[in-house]
This record gives structure tokens, sequence and C-alpha cells, in this order.
């Protein structure tokens, strides 16, 4: 029998948000520019990784030639007005709501810069389920460790009884690093194959988890 968990914190893309076709067409629009081969989608999910700077350097990208806050601004014109089209996974307002139903806080840890990420929450309209929501001071997609700290501390949480969903190995990395319990889901931007690799339940979607595990962490 698991202990039931007082907080859920969720990543963003990836988890919540489908933002995973209009990921790869960017970066391939990029990899265009530079001369550098496309991706499949597969070949994405394969090579995906925090800090980003590791997968661009895994995909031929030059850093002497360019700097990531040059790379980053150039992936987010692109990206960032074409994020707005994006939706919810099947399966996420239904998981908000059999939380806060069981009266458990939410937030949101994000390797977005926040205050792209807060208006990307109040446009798609789950705002409301969220105590508080947690970004990056930037847009280079580097560790989300020290926000979760911020998080847990400023909002009083007890990592023990917390639950950190997300859909990479930084996601599980992060949870064990503030000792928080990781759950993954392979609907994003890394392939089951290597979350499986990270050591803690995985499941297919957002909604097979709220189908077949999420109730067994929550309490009441």
């Amino acid at each position: 029998m698991r202990s039931c968990v007082r907080a859920v914190i969720w990543d963003f893309n990836g988890t919540l948000v489908d933002d995973l076709d209009l990921v790869v067409r960017t970066v391939n629009a990029q990899m265009a520019r530079r001369g550098l081969p496309a991706l499949t989608l597969d070949e994405y999910r394969a090579v995906f990784a925090f800090p980003v700077e590791t997968y661009y350097r895994r995909i031929g990208v030059d850093f002497e030639r360019e700097s990531m806050a040059e790379l980053s601004a150039d992936f987010f014109a692109e990206y960032g007005p074409a994020l707005r089209s994006c939706s919810l996974y099947p399966g996420v307002l239904e998981a908000l709501e059999r939380v806060r139903e069981r009266g458990t806080r939410q937030f949101v840890l994000s390797a977005m810069e926040e205050g792209m990420l807060r208006s990307m929450i109040d446009l798609l309209g789950i705002g409301g389920y969220f105590d508080a929501v947690y970004g990056l001071a930037h847009q280079e997609g580097d560790s989300k460790l020290e926000r979760a700290h911020a998080l847990l501390g400023e909002q009083k949480i007890d990592s023990g009884s917390s639950l950190l969903i997300g859909d990479t190995e930084h996601d599980a990395e992060v949870a064990r690093a503030v000792g928080a319990t990781p759950v993954l889901v392979a609907q994003g931007h890394q392939n089951e194959e290597r979350l499986k690799g990270a050591g803690c339940d995985v499941y297919p979607s957002v909604e097979a988890f709220a189908r077949e595990g999420l109730a067994d962490w929550l309490c009441g």
C-alpha cells in the first residue's frame, strides 16, 4: 500500500501540453539554416536531453560559432508564437480534476521561461488547478533543480509526500534530488526505452496514469 501524497508537481511541456511536433519542426528549421540533417520524431526523442545544450551538441550544433543564448532566441522566435496553437494531452483535464477533488495541492515545475509558461497556462484555462507555477528566468532550458528547491521551500511542501510527474529522465533526477517520488509518462520528449532506465514507474501517457495509477497515490 502506497502512502498518499499531499502535493502533485507537474512538468508542463510533453506532460500537460502537447508541443512535441512543434518542437521537432522548429528544431529541423534550425538544422536546415545551419546545413545540418533533419531529425525524425523518433530520432529527436532518442537524443533530447537536459540541459538542452547537451542535445544540441549531439545533433551537430557548433557552439564555437554561436552561444546557447543565441540558439535559444532563434528557436523561440518561431516556437513561441506557434506554441499558442498547442493543446493539452488527452486525459490531462480529468487528471487535474481528480487530484483537485481529493484536496491535493498541485503545482507546475517547468524548464520553460516563467512568463511564457504562465501565459500559456492562462491561455489553456488551467491556472485555477495550481497553487503556484515555477519556471526558469531565461529561455535556455537548463536544470529545473534550483526551481524545485524553491518550490518546495516557498510552498512549505514535504518532499517525501510529493509526486513529480514528467516526461524526461531529468524529471526523475530532479524528483530524487529533492526527495519526491517520480512518475514518468512516455508521450513526450523522450521515448519509453530511455524513461524505463530511470528506475521509476513509467506510463504510456497521462491519460493511462490517470486511469491506472493516479488514484493509488491520492489521499481520501
